[in-house]
């Protein structure tokens, strides 16, 4: 702000000088050599606020985007869970054809998983499958390889008595822009700004 007051008094002088005779311009077809300095520098401080307002609004639609779509998936995979009576299993995957030894953010599949091996046996069937986001990392304590819907809607994790967890969804701007996924011991999903003791979230 204190660039667009220089250029300001800088435009007010000029035309000060230009009232009292002291400056002397013969005005012609198009532009004065003053009216294009001027033009350029207010595009050029423009420019200079525009830029980060548009990088913030990437960031924030690339993590409120693989946010919707991991919610998505949950939300689906409780449902077949209820609906087919079966349990359902979400797990990272790369390649979107099995669980696999990867970080979440590098994609997950919905399945069927009746015999509760985290494992696409010949007859389960995908449900739903997602390529992840770049730039985002999903940590939490309690799904680290995969979270599991019962029938009755409920979740569980490696734990036997494991029924809710959390993800914790950061990018390069740190804590202060992470959000948090709170799975309850309804198994329904939310997001939030604060972990579910009510304390702020870390990054790495």
């Amino acid at each position: 702000m204190r660039s667009l007051g220089i250029l300001f008094s800088w435009m007010t002088t000029t035309a000060q000088l230009a009232e009292q005779g002291d400056y002397v311009m013969k005005r012609e077809g198009g532009f004065t050599l003053i009216e294009l300095m001027i033009a350029v520098g207010l595009t050029a401080l423009l420019l200079s606020m525009a830029v980060p307002a548009m990088s913030l609004f990437v960031s924030n639609a690339r993590q409120t985007g693989a946010i919707n779509d991991f919610v998505s998936s949950l939300h689906v995979a409780r449902s077949t869970a209820i609906t087919t009576n079966a349990r359902v299993t979400v797990c990272p995957s790369a390649g979107g054809n099995d669980c696999e030894a990867v970080s979440w953010d590098r994609g997950w599949i919905v399945f069927r998983d009746p015999d509760s091996d985290q494992t696409v046996d010949a007859d389960e069937t995908i449900v739903a499958v997602s390529d992840g986001a770049d730039g985002l990392t999903f940590q939490t304590a309690e799904f680290g390889q995969f979270l599991m819907y019962r029938p009755t809607g409920r979740v569980m994790n490696a734990s036997i008595n494991g029924n809710a967890g959390q993800f914790t969804v950061c990018d390069d701007r740190g804590a202060s822009h992470a959000k948090v996924m709170i799975i309850e011991l309804s198994g329904r999903p939310r997001t939030s700004e604060y972990l579910a003791d009510g304390t702020p979230p870390s990054c790495p």
